[in-house]
C-alpha cells in the first residue's frame, strides 16, 4: 500500500489523501474554499489529473468521525459535487458508512471508500507517479555502473570494481528505476520485500546495513539518498 501506517487525526487524514494524490502527479490542492451555486464551501482535497485524456476533477470529503458516516452527509456531498461540476467525489471514511450511505450514492458519482480502498484504486498512478519523479535519477546513476563499461574515470585510470559493485549495491534501489515499474505483469517487475543494501560512509567503506520492508520506505529511501549516491560514485569516479 502507499501508506505505512494510519492517520490519527482529521488533518492527518486529509494531508494524506492530498499527499497521495500529489504524489500521483495530479494537480492537488487541500481546504481550498471554492464557489458554488448556493455560496462557499470549504473542500477537503480538490484534485485533478491533467494528464488523462479527459482531465477529470475529482473531490474528496474526509471523515475521522468514531461513528460511522450517515446518509445526509452522501446527499449534501453529492449536491457540492454536482454545483461544482466535478466529476467524482470520494467521501473518505475512517469508521465506515451507514446502510443507507451505499442506497444514496447508487448510480451517482459518489464513492463511499475507507483510505485504504482509495489507496488501492489509485496504487498504479501512484506508483507510475512515484518512478515519474525519480526516473531521472536513476538515469544520472546508469553510466556509472552501466555493465558495458563505457564510462571512464577522468584522468584516464583504472575504477575499484569492488568499491563499484559495493555503490550499486548500496543505492541499487535508484538504479532499478525504470519503465518495467509501470508496466503490467508479466511484463512489469514486481519488487519483493525486505530489500536489504549496504550502508556505506564517504570513504566507500561498508559501514552497516538498511532493510526497506515497503513501497513507502523505498521511495523515502530514493528521496533521501538520490544526492549521495551520485556524491559516491563521482569520488569513486574521481570527479
Amino acid at each position: 500500500m502507499i501508506f505505512d501506517d494510519e492517520p490519527q487525526t482529521w488533518s492527518q487524514l486529509q494531508n494524506y489523501v492530498g499527499k497521495m494524490f500529489t504524489e500521483c502527479g495530479f494537480e492537488t490542492e487541500v481546504s481550498k474554499v471554492v464557489e458554488l451555486v448556493r455560496g462557499q464551501k470549504e473542500i477537503d482535497v480538490i484534485t485533478q489529473d491533467l494528464r488523462s485524456e479527459y482531465k477529470p476533477t475529482i473531490l474528496i470529503e474526509c471523515k475521522f468521525w468514531k461513528e460511522k458516516v450517515n446518509q445526509e452527509i452522501v446527499h449534501s456531498f453529492r449536491t457540492v459535487v454536482n454545483d461544482f461540476g466535478a466529476n467524482l467525489g470520494f467521501i473518505v471514511s475512517k469508521n465506515g458508512f451507514q446502510s443507507g450511505c451505499y442506497e444514496a450514492a447508487k448510480n451517482t458519482n459518489i464513492r463511499l471508500v475507507s483510505l485504504k480502498e482509495l489507496e488501492a484504486e489509485y496504487y498504479k498512478k501512484w506508483l507510475q507517479g512515484m518512478v515519474e519523479k525519480y526516473m531521472p535519477y536513476a538515469d544520472k546513476l546508469f553510466p556509472y555502473w552501466d555493465y558495458t563499461g563505457t564510462k571512464m574515470p577522468n584522468d584516464g585510470g583504472k575504477i575499484d570494481f569492488e568499491k563499484q559493485q559495493l555503490i550499486f549495491s548500496a543505492y541499487k534501489p535508484i538504479c532499478a528505476i525504470g519503465p518495467s515499474d509501470i508496466m503490467l505483469p508479466p511484463l512489469g517487475f514486481i519488487r519483493e520485500y525486505p530489500i536489504i543494501v549496504p550502508i556505506i560512509d564517504d570513504r566507500l567503506i561498508q559501514i552497516g546495513e538498511k532493510s526497506i520492508e515497503t513501497d513507502r520506505q523505498y521511495f523515502d529511501f530514493v528521496e533521501d539518498n538520490k544526492e549521495r549516491a551520485l556524491k559516491h560514485f563521482k569520488i569513486l569516479y574521481r570527479e
